[in-house]
């Protein structure tokens, strides 16, 4: 009776080892190769560069040796000696650069905008929340400098909620670059990752993440600690704007507050918009007043950055 009591504990241990490695390995496919926006669905959402006063690109791929990252090139006729270099969101693509692109086209910057390694028509790859992309964003840089001729203090980047917390960990590999602008980062993996574990496994989750965590690194081969935007900024030798909107139910503006709080505040401008946005829409919900304060902030720390706009 004792031997089999063992064995009926012995199973039991087994079943919910398995169990738990099973969960472990689906919360890190989700965070790894979750389903992303296609080039075809974003363009079927209806915007255009001409929609948004842009001419149309040139698609550009761009090498980085590991994975070619799929991009539109706009050349502004201006030629106003800038360049804007935007990363976007989780799950999107290039097309988000739309809604930000205006702000410096209008200053006679050249734009640069690709997808993600695994997103939209760039190379299938695990996504590492900037780990890999920071590198990716480096490889981009170098290009777009050398395409439009312009050297790193005369580029700025422009990153929303991934793409965000990724600009702020490329900034420390590229401390000549004109400014960097975060709307929505989260300021450590772990901690975003936590709050979709939270949403998924509901009192299981610190039970779950630690297992989701250690798969995922193992699977892409990067390391979760380091993907931390608040320690990066504190590296950073650049102008950065912070945006992030109090109603953010996604990742919360507390992020943006402790980059912030780790930054060097005498050249980091940190906006909390009460705009009733949801993540990442500031820009849609009132663009006058986000045109403003990215205006105010590039008139404070780049004054010389293309030409001052209009109105």
């Amino acid at each position: 009776m004792r031997r089999k009591g063992l064995w009926i504990i012995l199973v039991i241990v087994l079943l919910l080892a398995l169990v738990y490695v099973g969960a472990s390995w689906y919360f890190s496919e989700i965070l790894l190769n979750g389903p992303t926006e296609s080039i075809a669905e974003a363009r079927a959402e209806g915007d255009t560069p001409a929609s948004s006063g842009l001419p149309e690109p040139e698609e550009v791929r761009i090498d980085t040796g590991e994975v070619t990252l799929a991009g539109w090139y706009f050349d502004n006729p201006a030629d106003a000696g800038c360049g804007l270099l935007f990363l976007h969101g989780f799950t999107g693509t290039r097309y988000h650069a739309l809604n930000w692109a205006p702000l410096f086209w209008e200053r006679g910057c050249d734009i640069l905008a690709y997808d993600h390694r695994g997103h939209g028509d760039s190379s299938d790859a695990f996504h590492t929340y900037g780990f890999y992309e920071k590198q990716d964003a480096l490889v981009a840089l170098d290009w777009f400098g050398q395409r439009a001729g312009l050297e790193q203090s005369q580029i700025g980047v422009f990153g929303v909620s991934y793409g965000a917390a990724t600009a702020l960990q490329l900034a420390p590999l590229a401390p000549d670059l004109a400014f960097v602008a975060a709307d929505s980062a989260y300021s450590e993996m772990e901690e975003i990752v936590g709050y979709q574990a939270r949403q998924l496994f509901p009192g299981l989750a610190p039970l779950v993440l630690p297992g989701a965590l250690a798969v995922a690194e193992l699977r892409a081969d990067f390391d979760v600690q380091a993907v931390a935007p608040e320690r990066t900024v504190t590296e950073a030798q650049m102008p950065i704007l912070l945006v992030h909107s109090l109603t953010d139910e996604y990742t919360f503006s507390t992020h943006s507050e402790d980059i912030y709080a780790h930054s060097d505040q005498s050249r980091t401008v940190l906006h909390l918009t009460d705009w009733g946005a949801p993540h990442a829409r500031d820009i849609l919900t009132d663009f006058a007043a986000y045109r403003q304060l990215v205006n105010d902030f590039l008139q404070q720390f780049a004054p010389e950055f293309g030409r001052a706009p209009t109105s």
